[in-house]
């Protein structure tokens, strides 16, 4: 993946702030300011694949095709902020941000199709399986300027950052509803089956804060992702495949996240704080290569890979 572009705006933000540094000469940094929080809630997801028949996309354009979806999740997560300004520039700092969150999914649904025609047609197996199992990881940090507007009612950061993101995923309880032969149609036994994402990358974003009152603030986020994605599964009850490394999956990607925030003062130091959050991945024209059990390999196209999320988190926070 070509990074130049976002390179360069990397730099271009981080030097505002070094600018404005120089020019104080004699002023040295100092801190302004943290808040770190810690909280738990729900969140919703699906994820979705499909790869053809060989690595020209055709033969069919969609050979299998493989779904997850009404995924519950409980999730927790660490967050916080730290800022450092000049007395020169008080309406100008450097935030620093960073979070971690994980989740655990407890419920949810998959399917796995495959089809002997183009455009999804002539399907010739398909199995409703339990999606429950797995856990999920997000982990991001970032720096850049932040400016404060409007009597420091309103501040606006400008935001270049790295992410890295988990979707462990798990298959069981298989029902067959589709089979060339009737006779397997129904249940069938010792479905184990997995499917472990990885997207990593850089972002680029802008974080906005609205001082309502002297206890109540909004908060929004958007970051757009630039995106590495890789997958490994196992495929426990194919014989003919490797294991524990049945497959992998290799693609650029990119993705959109949306953060939307209602914080309380409690007290001098205590904050509570109310969160939606919405991602968006997206990653096609991979590739994906099968691993035989006598030790052969094979090649075809990964046609995409579809990642969506919301979660809803109620956080205690602590500012000093």
């Amino acid at each position: 993946m070509n990074y130049k572009f976002f390179c360069v705006l990397l730099l271009f933000m981080l030097g505002i702030f070094s600018i404005q540094e120089s020019a104080c000469e004699a002023q040295v940094a100092f801190f302004q300011g943290a808040e770190l929080y810690l909280g738990s809630g729900y969140r919703s997801g699906e994820l979705d694949w499909n790869i053809a028949g060989d690595s020209s996309g055709s033969n069919p354009d969609v050979l299998s095709e493989l779904e997850w979806k009404e995924l519950d999740i409980f999730q927790t997560k660490a967050d916080g902020q730290v800022w450092f300004g000049s007395a020169k520039w008080p309406n100008v700092s450097l935030c620093i941000k960073g979070s971690a969150a994980y989740g655990w999914v407890i419920d949810g649904n998959n399917r796995d199709s495959d089809y002997a025609g183009d455009h999804r047609t002539l399907e010739f197996s398909r199995s409703e399986n339990n999606g429950e199992g797995g856990n999920l990881l997000d982990l991001s940090i970032a720096a850049g300027p932040q400016f404060k507007l409007l009597q420091g009612k309103l501040a606006i950061a400008l935001l270049a950052g790295w992410s890295y993101h988990e979707q462990n995923l798990e298959i069981s309880d298989g029902q067959q509803t589709i089979a060339a032969d009737p006779n397997d149609l129904g249940p069938f036994p010792g479905l184990d089956s997995s499917y472990d994402t990885k997207w990593w990358g850089p972002w680029l974003g802008t974080d906005l804060n609205w001082q309502v009152n002297e206890r109540v603030s909004l908060s929004g986020a958007f970051a757009w992702h630039f995106a590495n994605y890789e997958a490994k599964a196992d495929w426990n009850l194919r014989d003919d495949l490797a294991h524990p490394v049945s497959f992998r999956h290799y693609a650029d990607g990119y993705g959109l996240t949306l953060g939307l925030g209602l914080e309380y003062q409690l007290s001098s130091t205590w904050l509570l704080k109310l969160s939606y959050d919405y991602q968006n991945w997206q990653a096609d024209d991979g590739s994906s290569y099968s691993y035989a059990a006598s030790g052969g390999s094979g090649r075809t196209r990964l046609n995409e890979v579809n990642w969506r999320s919301h979660s809803a988190l109620l956080s205690l926070g602590y500012q000093f």
